[in-house]
């Protein structure tokens, strides 16, 4: 698709969505891409917390958590002064509480993607109302999915939808908000594209539209070599290629979701993992830089790169492990611990061993990063 716009998508996270800081982040993410005459597109996933509430009120029938779920949006509306929203917002509650007794799948994705709904009428309202940004939603993207309810998945004529959309709201706005995590059937009913679904939504988007730039905006600087919980020394990866970024989302490295990178695979887009107030980053491109990147551990259960029933999976994540010298001193590192089942990644992005116990996993994690970073300057 040729290039006709000059458009960023930028992702706002919800850990950065927090009652009494929504217009300052926003704000700032307008200030850091309009400067150019450019065009943005703003994806905005839920408040923290928002959509766990949302899940608990469904699974459980309690029409109270509804209440607590959408609190955060009333009291950001109140404090911009934004009281037609506070109605509306208080309108979708109700709405929602009605719907946490309906056991049907669909009412299940409907009721847990209203967290996103709810950040785009709040990000459209403070950019717009409040610091008089020339923005508007679109609620409906274009993303069109199947009915798996709870982890749908994307259907090819979203493509289709999306440019012809959100070309025709950019041709209008300056800024224009869009819901993450969410989808529509061809029947009309909302899908929820399962946990970290905002991260792939604005990859989506990105790839549709074939914009120069994607911006993933969090709380942390970029992607680390190490979940900063386990391995105290974790350090901000420099760059990443577009492979390697989809092997470490199927690992389950920064909680992103496994498809978001894979749209982008073989495509020039631009994208960096950043803080909307930080001047570095992790670049995601297409050149590789030969070292390894990361260390990452996932849980019993499916990490994209294969199913554990059991145990863990400890992953060294690079474009270099498809070399034998890296492989070898990586195999040399795992045998020290005994018995392990290796798995290499069939494209060499990847060496994964399966450790039965968690404080093994963790020893190992450790010391695989202690050589991950030797190789990092």
């Amino acid at each position: 698709m040729p290039r006709t716009l000059n458009v960023t998508v930028a992702k706002v996270g919800g850990s950065l969505l927090r009652p009494g800081e929504v217009d300052k982040v926003l704000g700032k993410v307008v200030e850091r891409h309009l400067a150019d005459d450019g065009k943005l597109v703003i994806v905005v996933s839920a408040m923290k917390g928002v959509t766990d509430t949302l899940i608990r009120a469904y699974d459980e029938g309690e029409p109270r958590l509804i209440e607590d779920a959408i609190q955060p949006y009333l009291t950001e509306a109140q404090r911009l002064s934004l009281g037609k929203l506070g109605s509306v917002i208080e309108g979708i509650g109700a709405r929602l509480k009605g719907l946490v007794s309906i056991r049907e799948l669909w009412a299940r994705d409907y009721v847990i993607v209203h967290g996103e709904l709810l950040s785009t009428m709040l990000a459209e309202a403070a950019l717009y109302n409040s610091l008089g940004v020339d923005a508007g939603a679109v609620y409906d993207a274009g993303i069109v999915t199947n009915e798996d309810w709870g982890r749908a998945s994307v259907l090819g004529v979203s493509s289709h939808y999306v440019r012809h959309r959100l070309t025709w709201a950019l041709s209008r706005r300056s800024v224009v908000i869009v819901p993450g995590f969410l989808g529509i059937s061809l029947n009309g009913r909302l899908t929820s594209l399962g946990r970290g679904g905002s991260d792939y939504t604005a990859s989506l988007i990105a790839s549709y539209l074939n914009a120069p730039r994607l911006i993933f905006y969090t709380d942390v600087e970029g992607i680390m070599t190490g979940d900063p919980r386990i391995i105290n020394d974790a350090r901000l990866i420099p760059s990443l290629t577009h492979e390697e970024a989809y092997v470490a989302s199927l690992t389950g490295a920064k909680k992103f979701h496994p498809g978001t990178f894979k749209p982008l695979i073989d495509s020039d887009v631009h994208v960096v993992v950043t803080n909307p107030w930080s001047s570095s980053g992790t670049l995601i491109m297409s050149k590789c830089i030969n070292t390894p990147k990361l260390v990452s551990i996932s849980e019993a259960g499916s990490i994209g790169l294969v199913s554990l029933k059991s145990g863990y999976a400890v992953t060294v994540v690079g474009c270099v492990m498809g070399l034998n010298e890296f492989r070898r001193e990586v195999y040399l590192i795992i045998d020290s611990y005994g018995p392990i089942d290796v798995i290499n990644d069939t494209e060499g992005n990847a060496v994964t061993s399966i450790v039965k116990d968690q404080d093994v996993a963790v020893k190992l994690a450790k010391e695989l990063h202690r050589w991950v970073v030797s190789w990092i300057r």
